[in-house]
């Protein structure tokens, strides 16, 4: 094509190959060094990887009577929740550490291994974790909500 310069970018990463790890206890510090120097588990046989990385914000509307317009801002933040799935392993020694924060309040810190080498650290309630079953052709999955507490460290 005349005149039109095609650019191509192939320095991205895939999901493949992403770990994640878990330790029962928070760091003492929310610094990276702090989490690198835990003990860490991998959970095995992820299927889906939920995102870790971000802030979700609400809105604030301004109703006034003599203005049909609704106007909006954005307002206040959470830590939006990070959806997972695995294969259903019971020996598995990091699901059953996710699995046994799902019944109580803890609130246990997990690093996230990307493909590149990238880590992220956090900590995060475990709002439920839980046995899919599905249909006669699928295998039976994990599913587990992670309550983000803190703000994701990059390392």
């Amino acid at each position: 094509m005349k005149g039109i310069k095609m650019t191509f970018q192939s320095d991205f990463e895939t999901v493949a190959g992403t770990k994640l790890y878990v330790c029962a206890v928070r760091p003492a510090t929310d610094t990276v060094a702090a989490y690198a120097a835990l003990t860490w588990v991998e959970v095995g046989e992820l299927t889906n990887v939920g995102g870790v990385k971000g802030r979700e914000y609400s809105t604030s509307t301004a109703s006034v009577v003599g203005n049909a317009q609704d106007r909006e801002k954005k307002s206040s933040w959470k830590l939006p929740n990070a959806e997972f799935e695995c294969l259903w392993v019971e020996e598995d020694a990091g699901q059953i550490i996710i699995e046994a924060a799902s019944k109580d309040n803890s609130i246990p810190a997990f690093k996230l291994e990307k493909q590149g080498g990238g880590l992220r650290y956090l900590t995060a309630q475990v709002l439920k974790f839980v046995e899919n079953l599905g249909t006669s052709n699928d295998t039976v999955k994990g599913a587990f909500t992670l309550l983000r507490q803190s703000d994701t460290l990059t390392a």
